[in-house]
């Protein structure tokens, strides 16, 4: 009786396989443990998966970057570990590197030369680390890279060599740091910058030119800061713009004219600030607001001086968010009541509202 069962050191050929297709077998196995589980070259601290555009890598816990990734590694993530530093030399060998995850470390500096040998990467995420700068020159091989997050760090402000070659870049993530003051000029030549969120950070103003540069944002976060007004023409550069985050500021006067160019605008959120009065026409040229406005949470003094904002109201309430916190703080005969509830008692004169 024949049997299938080879003797040690039989070859593979014996049992019935050609050589050729011995060869793709045995390859494989040393290869694949599972489908798309890489053996070779993955450290052993990480999780390598072969992805159809490349190997990709999840890493930790360690106290040091990984060595020996595979060379055709597109995304790496080495989150909540112990990481603090990076060495110059941590990147060499990753010239596909598309996507780097470093969210929630201790890394408290980076090396100029990180990124030189990662002219392919387009994200960058350090959110929740220790930085309180950014090296010269950093980004200056990173041509590609349009996504940059460095939430939660302590940046007490930015500098226009910090950022030098971001020429792709359409989203930039600084929220949560210890910023108080930003260079005019910053973001000149940020012309693909579609998303800038600098909220829940320490800034008293915003420099009148800082948005000059910016004619595809499309999204701004100002949420969280110390500002009480807005130079005129602001906004006046980002005709785009569809979403402006202003609630939690300290916001107590604005200009006829600071939002005549928002006619895309969808959202606009002024909750939670220290607006009074507003001019007559301050909303009438902004966009739909298909996606809602809020004004609550403001001392809102409801007499004819809201005239101009009563008429607006009444024209969008189906998408006014926080109706019911949205309340006069005066005079005494108003206070307490719902602005909308005002503006629908019509208390201005009949030919200031039609």
């Amino acid at each position: 009786m024949s049997s299938y069962n080879t003797e040690p050191g039989q070859s593979l050929a014996a049992c019935g396989l050609s050589s050729s297709l011995a060869m793709q077998l045995l390859l494989f196995l040393l290869l694949f443990s599972s489908p798309g589980q890489a053996l070779l070259q993955c450290p052993k601290a990480c999780n390598c998966i072969l992805q159809v555009n490349g190997t990709s890598a999840t890493c930790g816990p360690l106290n040091s970057f990984p060595t020996g990734l595979p060379v055709d590694t597109t995304f790496v993530s080495v989150e909540n570990t112990n990481l603090s530093q990076l060495s110059s030399d941590a990147l060499w060998g990753l010239s596909n590197l598309q996507e780097l995850h470093l969210a929630g470390n201790r890394i408290d500096n980076l090396n100029s030369g990180l990124l030189k040998p990662t002219p392919s990467l387009e994200v960058l995420d350090l959110t929740y680390n220790t930085l309180s700068e950014l090296p010269s020159g950093l980004f200056r091989n990173s041509t590609v890279l349009h996504s940059l997050v460095l939430k939660g760090n302590r940046l007490e402000t930015l500098k226009l060599d910090w950022l030098e070659g971001l020429v792709a870049l359409k989203w930039l993530d600084v929220s949560e740091n210890r910023i108080q003051k930003l260079p005019p000029d910053l973001l000149l030549n940020f012309t693909a910058l579609q998303i800038l969120d600098l909220s829940d950070n320490m800034l008293l103003e915003l420099p009148p030119n800082l948005l000059k540069g910016l004619p595809n944002l499309e999204r701004l976060h100002l949420q969280g800061n110390q500002l009480q007004t807005f130079a005129e023409g602001t906004f006046s550069a980002t005709p785009n713009l569809h979403y402006l985050f202003l609630q939690g500021n300290r916001l107590n006067k604005l200009s006829l004219g600071i939002f005549s160019s928002l006619g895309e605008l969808d959202m606009l959120d002024l909750s939670n600030n220290s607006l009074a009065q507003v001019p007559d026409g301050l909303l009438d040229k902004v966009g739909q607001m298909k996606d809602g406005f809020d004004l609550s949470e403001n001392p809102w003094k409801c007499d004819e001086g809201l005239c101009g904002l009563y008429h607006w109201l009444l024209n969008k309430q189906d998408r006014m968010f926080s109706k019911h916190n949205t309340l006069c703080s005066s005079p005494e005969n108003q206070a307490g009541q719902k602005l909308l509830e005002v503006a629908k008692k019509n208390v201005c004169p009949k030919e200031q509202v039609p």
